[in-house]
């Protein structure tokens, strides 16, 4: 993941209130998801005032997400509607979002966005950071929605009114696995667009094309497959790649994404020119994959040669997981059972989509776990003492983040030892299973070997 600090201009300028706010952010952040990712820190300049434009997936979570990816404090720009919400409200106005009105909105009045514009135009001139979402609304499908006009009206406003040109920063957010707890996120911050225009273009027009700039600088760092079945299928193509050549692990966010783009416009060619190839190969990889469901072998597990050295490394780690590291993980997960499962349970009634999946768990999850740990916190005080409380704050935080650390680690020690143990009796299958995947990687490099050719022509 890109570290970047924040450097000293930028530290110096936040409020109290605002470091607590990114503090609290990263936390939430580094808790919800296992791989964090951060790339094109380096496009965000300094001492210019600039507007963010994402892609909006996840609600009120990709506001969090991208207060935790950035050094500087960001102003949100919200739909007016949330600064109804009497929880929402306070934290709003300390963060410095700014309202936005949208017609359609119950009780919203449009004509309030001549003040919401004027506020943009002083903290753009200010050299502060706004973030804009210019699809609107979060959404669920697995490509970006018809952009609004409001980013580039915003931006080519302000250059008129203050004389100073923001920087216009397109980001993108990327939820491999959308909804699921210690899952992974990718921020992508892209080159800042240009302005460059034609003087004889009406305002109208410059509008548009600056719109339209924004949504190819968003398409490059989003994936936009046409349907969740085709992300799917791409998802699986791209793992099966990589580990034929023994790198998935190593791979970062950014590679498998720039990896499922190629593949999404390699596999659209194929359908319209090689139909017959592409069902024929599907079909090939669902007996595969079909084959190792019925087995319980993952690909990977096909790559492992069991020498005795591994053998022994892996008994070593196996009985120190469960001998040390496991004991720790149960007091963490006794300790936080009540908590997660209230939130796993009651999550789903919150969200209306998986759109919001990610933000009912960050909000339910903060709740439930601060009310059971203060209050676990106090019974252990009342009944035992100060310094038994302490004793018991310090092992609840440090058991919990090894829980987090290893999770689905006892389950997968118990896989591989069951594969281990099926491949050592059943010798013939680990080759069988070889030999198709074998027939699947040629036949796959024969298809990227025909789309390379038709994207050529």
């Amino acid at each position: 993941m890109d570290s970047q600090p924040i450097s000293d201009a930028d530290a110096g300028r936040l409020t109290w209130f605002e470091k607590t706010w990114q503090g609290f952010c990263r936390l939430v952040v580094r808790v919800f998801y296992r791989r964090f990712e951060v790339v094109g820190r380096e496009n965000l300049p300094a001492g210019q005032g600039t507007i963010l434009c994402a892609n909006h997936v996840n609600a009120l979570a990709d506001a969090v997400v991208l207060q935790a990816a950035t050094t500087k404090a960001i102003r949100p720009l919200a739909r007016s509607g949330l600064f109804d919400n009497p929880v929402l409200k306070p934290i709003l106005g300390l963060i410095g979002a700014v309202p936005i009105y949208r017609r359609g909105d119950p009780g919203a009045d449009v004509s309030n966005n001549k003040d919401t514009f004027s506020r943009c135009y002083e903290l753009l001139a200010e050299g502060e950071t706004l973030i804009i979402f210019p699809e609107g609304q979060s959404h669920d499908v697995p490509r970006l929605m018809t952009l609004k006009t409001g980013a580039a009206r915003l931006a080519l406003e302000t250059t008129r009114v203050t004389g100073r040109q923001p920087a216009l920063i397109p980001v993108g957010l990327t939820f491999p696995e959308k909804g699921q707890f210690r899952s992974s996120v990718l921020v992508q911050f892209g080159k800042p667009i240009e302005f460059a225009h034609s003087g004889e273009e009406a305002d109208e027009q410059r509008v548009i094309e600056l719109t339209e700039r924004i949504r190819k600088g968003l398409e490059a760092l989003t994936l936009n497959a046409e349907s969740w079945e085709e992300v799917n299928l791409i998802t699986r193509l791209e793992r099966f790649f990589a580990f034929r050549h023994g790198k998935y692990r190593q791979r970062n966010l950014q590679q498998r994404l720039r990896a499922q783009q190629r593949l999404i416009d390699a596999q659209r060619l194929l359908r319209e020119y090689e139909p017959d190839r592409v069902r024929a190969l599907m079909i090939q990889l669902k007996q595969f994959e079909k084959i190792c469901r019925y087995c319980g072998v993952k690909d990977y597990q096909l790559n492992i040669e069991y020498k005795p050295t591994l053998i022994v490394l892996y008994i070593l780690r196996a009985i120190w997981m469960t001998l040390v590291v496991f004991p720790v993980v149960m007091w963490g997960v006794i300790n936080s059972y009540l908590p997660y499962q209230l939130t796993k349970r009651l999550a789903g009634n919150f969200a209306k989509g998986t759109n919001q999946s990610d933000t009912a768990n960050m909000v339910l999850g903060l709740l439930f776990f601060s009310i059971f740990w203060l209050l676990q916190s106090y019974l252990v005080y009342h009944y035992f003492g100060l310094m038994w409380m302490t004793l018991y704050i310090l092992t609840l935080i440090a058991s919990s983040v090894v829980a987090l650390m290893v999770r689905g680690e006892l389950r997968r020690i118990r896989e591989n030892a069951r594969v281990f143990l099926l491949f050592l009796r059943r010798r013939d299958l680990k080759t069988y299973l070889r030999q198709k995947r074998q027939e699947l990687e040629q036949e796959l490099a024969r298809m990227v070997r025909i789309a390379n050719r038709l994207s050529h022509h």
